[in-house]
């Protein structure tokens, strides 16, 4: 298994898990704003949100098995998983495009790659992902949604054009209702996407595959 050995990207990442992991009342207040009325994206503003460690190193270690070059995240906040995706792109020799709606976070994530050394690697997208991602210019490896989950759909209908045959999606929160519109999509295209479930706990991950055309002896899931 491929481990991040830069002290520097280490040291952020462990800041932040950090602060992440003190963060239970933040949470819980953001979500009581959803009590009387649809929650927002704003009102978690101050809410990380992030991958666990564990998942972290999961997507690094497959983003170097399978030397994705071109990574694309749904779903920035303060920058944890971009910063497992930026980390592994320094060593694939190749570039991050995430996306966040929230210019505070915007601002944040930023300060974080450049304290990481990762900001070479990582485009900061600012705004709605259904019109910031409407441009990627080069064929998608890795497609990462960890963001506002009704959205999970129609951006990955908006990317499909731009997945290359083999590419992987990485689907967090995958166990939440708002999530199932993607995974039904998923599920009901045998032919197209081979997907499996990696967890059910802290929202559940599933890890996708885009067959395309695939050519033969192309690695697989399963």
């Amino acid at each position: 298994m491929h481990h991040i050995q830069n002290p520097r990207i280490l040291h952020t990442l462990d800041r932040l898990h950090g602060e992440a992991d003190r963060q239970r009342f933040t949470i819980l207040k953001g979500l009581s704003r959803g009590i009387f009325r649809p929650l927002r994206p704003e009102d978690m503003k101050d809410a990380y949100l992030p991958i666990s460690r564990d998942q972290g190193r999961f997507v690094y270690d497959l983003l170097l098995q399978n030397q994705a070059r071109h990574i694309v995240e749904f779903g920035t906040s303060f920058g944890i998983s971009t910063l497992y995706l930026g980390a592994a792109a320094q060593q694939t020799g190749g570039r991050v495009i995430t996306t966040e709606l929230l210019p505070e976070k915007c601002r944040v994530a930023r300060a974080n790659f450049r304290e990481a050394g990762l900001d070479p690697w990582i485009e900061v997208r600012e705004g709605d992902a259904l019109r910031t991602l409407r441009q990627v210019e080069t064929d998608i490896d890795f497609l990462l949604l960890d963001g506002w989950n009704d959205l999970y759909l129609p951006l990955l209908q908006l990317l499909e054009p731009q997945l290359r045959p083999g590419a992987l999606i990485y689907t967090d929160n995958a166990s939440f209702r708002s999530a199932r519109p993607l995974l039904e999509y998923f599920h009901s295209q045998p032919e197209r996407y081979r997907s499996q479930r990696l967890a059910d706990d802290k929202g559940g991950s599933e890890l996708t595959q885009f067959m395309g055309l695939v050519k033969q002896g192309q690695q697989q899931l399963g």
